[in-house]
């Protein structure tokens, strides 16, 4: 298990848990059987865990490529505008995996 840092707080109200307010200052990831990996934070006051989301290889794969097309907008000759769409499809495509292995893992679902 590790704990990756964010570079600000967030802060996040315990509403399945013991109701009070806190602030999130990292999330912590665990691997799971299947090459799945589940980030998530909890409460320090009740240990309420909250998932923020799974993944998977094949959604792992789609961030990578992201952050790839993502520094190409960098370059100044880069055809923003397609960058800007293969951004959104790769974005919806990450959305459909994480909501599929969220299915999966919470629902008991076979991937």
């Amino acid at each position: 298990m590790s704990t990756t840092q964010t570079s600000k707080a967030m802060p996040a109200i315990c509403n399945e848990g013991c109701n009070n307010q806190f602030e999130v200052n990292g999330f912590q990831t665990a691997r799971l059987p299947g090459a799945i990996e589940k980030t998530y934070f909890i409460c320090p006051h009740c240990k309420h865990e909250y998932v923020a989301f799974y993944t998977d290889s094949e959604v792992r794969q789609l961030q990578d490529k992201i952050r790839r097309i993502q520094s190409q907008l960098q370059n100044p000759r880069a055809d923003q505008t397609s960058t800007l769409k293969k951004i959104k499809k790769t974005q919806a495509s990450i959305k459909a995996g994480m909501d599929r292995v969220r299915a999966a893992v919470e629902g008991g679902v076979g991937l």
